[in-house]
């Protein structure tokens, strides 16, 4: 079963869960103070002296790799030897921890850069590692709005309030990871395929994986069947993210509606956990692959190379706090119209701009 114009055409652009209210159209990032993106650590400083430090980095405009570089220049630090917990926006303002080796420590006062800045140094006993937070905290701004203010506070709160009815946002993945227009599913799709590593292909099969996860979300909003729990659904735990396989459906949904339990999709790959194969988890799960035309052999044959996850496919409801922002100016100081801020928080992995997309359309 080969995949059809209408799944492409569904990953490309994928229907809105708010599509019958309108959106607030309007553009972001029209300076990087518009997008400011705050990390939420998994844990705090330990206190610990000896091997390592952590501190915080404030950038503006600047990729994280290049941050880093920086850092390393400055202070000596082989870029190796430094420790970050996920990478942030370059067009935007944001803030996360580093660790360093503690012998950096006197040359930190030293640092100076135009768009960085480092904060206080604190004691820790290890290396940041990737993964290691709990996710992040956005504060947007929408300038250039289709309607007044006004309105398009009142479009974003009926729009959250329909998120809320469907048990949450659908943890979708997004341009950032896709590809405008979709070329990076395409390729990442093909490269699942041949299952061979070239270039960039450890980009590209993260792409097609995260297609795959999108096609398996977006097929089951078509089932009806994202607030349902199926027989071999792969749960997770709200409180502490372990995982184990559905065996009583009925008790699980009441878990779920609780928010005791998220359902998880497929991060397919070579150690990911999947649903027993004579459940209905398990044959949804083996058609998206047969639909992509991606033989279960091949993914194992990735071995290390893309080992799979799960990850959540709604992230449930959240607060969202709104205001009106005044206008502003740009870089070249030219003036920015009034508009919007909305700040919440995501997990690590969930992206602002698949909120945006449903606050924002249809303008």
């Amino acid at each position: 079963m080969s995949l059809q114009p209408d799944d492409l055409a569904r990953l490309v652009d994928p229907p809105l869960q708010t599509a019958g209210l309108p959106g607030i159209g309007g553009a972001v990032r029209r300076r990087p103070e518009d997008f400011r993106v705050d990390e939420v650590p998994a844990y705090g400083p330990d206190g610990r002296p000896g091997a390592h430090l952590l501190v915080q980095l404030t950038k503006r405009g600047v990729t994280t790799e290049d941050a880093l570089l920086e850092l390393s220049r400055q202070t000596g630090v082989p870029r190796p030897e430094l420790g970050l917990a996920g990478l942030k926006d370059k067009d935007a303002v944001t803030t996360q921890w580093v660790s360093l080796p503690a012998a950096a420590a006197p040359r930190l006062a030293a640092f100076s850069h135009r768009d960085m800045s480092l904060g206080p140094a604190h004691p820790h006993g290890n290396k940041l590692r990737r993964g290691h937070l709990r996710g992040n905290r956005f504060t947007l701004v929408v300038r250039d709005l289709a309607v007044p203010v006004d309105e398009a506070l009142a479009r974003v709160r009926a729009k959250l309030a329909r998120l809320a009815e469907q048990g949450g946002l659908d943890n979708l993945y997004g341009s950032q990871r896709l590809g405008d227009g979709g070329d990076n599913l395409v390729r990442g799709l093909a490269a699942l395929q041949r299952a061979r590593r070239r270039g960039r292909a450890d980009f590209l099969l993260s792409a097609g994986q995260s297609a795959l996860f999108n096609l398996y979300l977006l097929e089951r909003r078509a089932r009806g069947q994202m607030r349902a729990v199926l027989l071999g659904d792969i749960l997770k735990k709200t409180a502490t993210g372990g995982l184990f396989e559905c065996t009583d459906p009925a008790t699980d949904k009441a878990r779920l509606d609780a928010g005791e339990l998220g359902v998880t999709g497929p991060m397919y790959g070579s150690k990911m956990r999947a649903p027993g194969p004579d459940t209905p988890a398990g044959a949804l799960e083996a058609e998206i692959l047969a639909r992509a035309e991606i033989d279960p052999a091949a993914l194992q044959a990735l071995g290390h190379t893309l080992e799979g996850t799960r990850r959540v496919l709604q992230l449930p409801v959240f607060e969202v706090d709104l205001a009106a922002a005044p206008a502003a100016t740009d870089d070249r100081e030219q003036p920015l119209s009034p508009g919007i801020s909305l700040s919440f928080e995501l997990p690590a992995g969930s992206y602002a701009t698949t909120l945006l997309r449903e606050l924002q359309h249809p303008a």
